[in-house]
């Protein structure tokens, strides 16, 4: 979800307190980011928020975006972000999973536990769940809050003739003209179909925005750009990783859970360089432990 995934960071973090409370479904006073890396080895969620609700009550509201696919299991991606965030922050904590894409998402419930031998639960955890492909363009002009418009593009517009000029209208009614023009940006960069988002363009010229056009289009083509950029660095760290990987199986056979854990752990590293280093190290190390050391030391120097 490489095109869809910085265009809704930004939307989220421009319009925070909309979306928090959307998904919290109370009023909400004031929210601001918290850090997205989480202690121990590192981990990065998406977006991080401290949320102060109308009636003064704080907590954590942790948002992952998610496509059809995704490294392991979103139930126990989920459950490590959860209790680091818990741990770290000491707060009520709200965690939600918005679902990106056709089919993403499908089959998670977002509730899940762990037994103990006599068949009862030791662990439970759940997270909220939103696919917004499921999703009828018409909820979210129900909600009645024109940030979270910029998401119709992402859900079933059953009317494109009656919605989209809703859509635009009620994104004009924003008075700030910046803000106004992030969410037309906003919305032309998550419509998948060329056609609708020509007639979004239409819209805007009819509605007299075009001083706003060059804005948005600089601002679409950002996003795009940006979008495309992590694509490809994704793509090439992501066959590094692969490459390290293969070799450690080539050379060692190691267990799956010891595949697993280094499988994790250089999910963690982004840097090309650290990775080519590690794939040298790969090739030279006389054993799995000794790969295992050299990953542990490259992570706690970055």
């Amino acid at each position: 979800m490489a095109d869809t995934d910085s265009p809704l960071k930004q939307l989220f973090s421009a319009f925070i307190t909309d979306f928090a409370a959307w998904l919290l479904q109370a009023d909400v006073r004031d929210a601001h980011p918290l850090n997205i890396e989480l202690p121990a080895e590192m981990l990065a969620a998406d977006q991080v928020f401290h949320v102060t609700l109308a009636d003064e009550r704080t907590l954590v509201l942790h948002i992952e975006f998610q496509g059809r696919t995704s490294h392991q299991p979103m139930e126990w991606r989920m459950l490590e972000y959860m209790t680091r965030l818990a741990y770290t922050h000491r707060l009520n904590l709200r965690s939600v999973v918005i679902y990106v894409g056709r089919g993403a998402g499908a089959g998670d419930t977002g509730r899940y536990q762990v037994n103990g031998p006599d068949g009862t639960p030791t662990l439970t955890w759940q997270y909220g769940i939103i696919r917004l492909w499921q999703m009828r363009a018409e909820e979210l002009l129900a909600v009645g809050r024109p940030a979270l418009l910029a998401l119709v593009g992402q859900t079933q517009i059953e009317m494109p003739e009656i919605v989209l000029p809703e859509v635009v209208a009620r994104m004009q009614s924003v008075p700030d003209t910046e803000m106004r023009g992030r969410l037309l940006a906003a919305l032309t960069a998550l419509i998948p179909e060329e056609e609708i988002i020509a007639m979004v363009e239409r819209l805007i010229d009819r509605e007299e925005l075009l001083m706003d056009t060059p804005f948005l289009r600089r601002i679409r083509a950002e996003g795009r750009e940006e979008g495309r950029a992590e694509a490809r660095a994704e793509g090439a760290l992501a066959a590094r990783r692969r490459s390290i990987l293969d070799v450690l199986v080539v050379r060692f056979d190691p267990p799956v859970s010891v595949y697993q854990q280094i499988e994790r752990q250089l999910e963690t590293i982004t840097d090309e360089a650290q990775l080519a280093q590690l794939l040298a190290t790969a090739v030279r190390a006389e054993s799995v432990a000794d790969f295992q050391a050299a990953l542990g030391s490259e992570q706690r120097q970055h």
